[in-house]
């Protein structure tokens, strides 16, 4: 479902449009049919575009906070605080939650056998 242009939204309150996405030679946006690009802190001044979404017909927009979520693996309903900006900069420097949560099982099953060993 694309995202509200306002900020009330029935589908999901972090799922509304924001504007003035902007694309240009190596701020390109992740392409709708490949895996994201990784999500950095910031807003609209990241480097290769990473906070955007490019269609296939060439529309770029920003994702949406409940996009951004989604692609760094947390749940739905985790709260994210604050406007857009802060949002996204939490985001992009957060751990992926399957990520950290694969790291932490591994690294307990090897203190695990280290200990027994």
């Amino acid at each position: 479902m694309p995202p509200n242009p306002q900020k009330i939204n029935d589908y999901h309150p972090e799922h509304y449009y924001r504007g003035g996405a902007k694309s240009y030679v190596g701020h390109t946006g992740s392409s709708i049919d490949q895996p994201s690009k990784a999500l950095k802190a910031g807003d609209h001044g990241v480097p290769g575009g990473e906070n955007m979404i490019r269609f296939n017909d060439g529309s770029i927009r920003y994702f949406t906070i409940l996009e951004a979520k989604r692609i760094q693996t947390f749940p739905d309903d985790y709260p994210i605080l604050g406007s857009w900006t802060e949002a996204m900069r939490q985001l992009g420097n957060a751990v992926p939650v399957r990520l950290g949560h694969t790291i932490a099982k591994e690294l307990i099953a090897t203190l695990k056998s280290s200990n027994n060993g």
